[in-house]
């Protein structure tokens, strides 16, 4: 899979940062928005647990001056997790039981995607870290269902929560970027490969990384981190540039 284009124009990831997107408050939600309005392709993002974190948003910002124009729903409604919060448990067991699953987030995803078509975009592709990983591939299932396609294809970036049965629904390609903390998915991959579709779908494994390295587990300052942080948003530019054309 080639996306030499990709390589060559994508700015990297820096240690300092300061997000150039806006964060806009519709209804009761919040949303952050990166890249050009007027642009024809869109991507929904979907955060981990650390929410808005500084190193989602940078993530965003980049493919938003790649040409998309990025929304990313507050899917946690201002509480993201904290280091305090994960010493107690608490939070996790009411995350896991009651704001994970796909019927709890679907109206948010779907209400960032009607707000991307508002604002002209054409062509809807979904990324997600982590847990978001899971509402990505859930929404490109979903396309398949309604008969729409609204969302062509999906970004998993260092993935939790994905079963076989989110493969087999996937209507559209996904680029699957796992680290050595994620399951082997070499099954599950086969089958989004032998779809029509398939010949889009790439995976690659980010061996020497860790779980949520793109996201708010990743230290910036670290040049091999920065690496292969921008390798990983180099292929999603490349894969959104190519699946949303």
């Amino acid at each position: 899979m080639s996306f030499v284009a990709a390589c060559c124009n994508t700015p990297p990831v820096q240690a300092d940062y300061k997000s150039e997107g806006e964060t806009v408050k519709k209804g009761d939600v919040e949303y952050y928005f990166a890249g050009e309005k007027g642009a024809k392709q869109g991507v929904v993002f979907c955060y981990d647990i650390f929410g808005f974190h500084p190193n989602s948003l940078q993530v965003a910002d980049i493919l938003g001056r790649s040409g998309f124009r990025v929304i990313m729903p507050d899917f946690l409604r201002g509480d993201p997790i904290t280091a305090e919060k994960m010493n107690d448990g608490k939070w996790i067991s009411e995350f896991k039981a009651n704001k994970a699953g796909w019927e709890h987030n679907r109206a948010m995803f779907t209400a960032a995607v009607e707000i991307l078509r508002a604002e002209g975009v054409e062509s809807i592709g979904a990324i997600g870290f982590c847990w978001g990983a899971k509402l990505a591939i859930r929404g490109l299932a979903e396309s398949g269902e309604s008969g729409a396609g609204v969302i062509k294809s999906g970004a998993l970036i260092h993935p939790s929560m994905l079963e076989k049965e989110d493969f087999e629904e996937a209507a559209g390609p996904i680029l699957l970027l796992p680290t050595k903390d994620e399951a082997d998915f070499t099954e599950f991959f086969a089958i989004a490969k032998a779809k029509p579709f398939g010949e889009a779908s790439y995976q690659e494994r980010f061996n020497n990384q860790t779980h949520g390295f793109c996201a708010a587990r990743g230290d910036f300052s670290k040049p091999e981190v920065v690496s292969d942080v921008n390798k990983a948003i180099q292929l999603t530019v490349g894969f959104f540039k190519k699946t949303l054309a």
